[in-house]
């Protein structure tokens, strides 16, 4: 091919390139004019994701949730629960301390199952109060179980009671804690979602005044 014809295929193509970027640049702004065309910004929000659409880290964060709910409350709340409404337990807890229990245990499943379904902020109304009523409970029976070691003689293998219901209560911290970094991830997720869509609505082109 002679560099005459290179050039003329050369330009051909250049003419070629200019008259689709014309015809792409007419569509576009039909398409802005009548506002079906989403900006470029808008687009990619949407495959980045918007609030519904969470990152995976929130999946952990609520694997870790239900983690120590079944350790903590569900099978450790609920064996105490039956302990003392069987009297299993002596001396028998004063009947707040098994309301404490039973409210806290309704309350964090409550609150557990809406953080799966994306209502933090009512989930962590409910996991906080049921983390908190929860505590309190536990608190007395290992208040409890310290007197005794104090006031009695017990086997080795008792001396450490106390702590060994400690590790079996506390890990309910982990579901009050995460309840609340859930919220304010969401939150601040909020926020700067709809900042960057105030941003794009206020540089989205404006339909001209001479065009009407």
């Amino acid at each position: 091919m002679s560099k005459k014809d290179r050039l003329k295929a050369q330009k051909q193509k250049q003419e070629r390139l200019k008259k689709q970027a014309e015809l792409d640049e007419q569509k576009e702004k039909k398409e802005l004019e009548s506002g079906s065309k989403e900006s470029k910004a808008v687009r990619k929000m949407k495959r980045q994701g918007g609030i519904k659409d969470e990152p995976v880290y929130y999946m952990i964060l609520k694997i870790l949730m239900l983690a120590g709910y079944g350790y903590s409350v569900f099978f450790y709340g609920s064996i105490t629960i039956i302990g003392i409404l069987g009297k299993y337990i002596e001396p028998t807890p004063p009947k707040w301390v098994l309301w404490m229990f039973i409210g806290s245990w309704i309350g964090i499943t409550v609150g557990l199952f809406l953080s799966f379904f994306k209502r933090y902020f009512s989930a962590f109304v409910l996991c906080e109060g049921g983390m908190i009523a929860y505590l309190q409970g536990a608190t007395y029976m290992i208040e409890k179980i310290q007197l005794y070691l104090r006031s009695h003689t017990v086997e080795p293998e008792l001396m450490d009671m106390d702590k060994e219901y400690m590790l079996r209560y506390y890990p309910v911290g982990i579901i009050g804690f995460i309840s609340f970094v859930l919220l304010v991830i969401t939150v601040i997720r909020l926020i700067l979602i709809r900042r960057r869509k105030q941003q794009i609505k206020d540089s989205a082109p404006v339909k001209s005044i001479v065009e009407e």
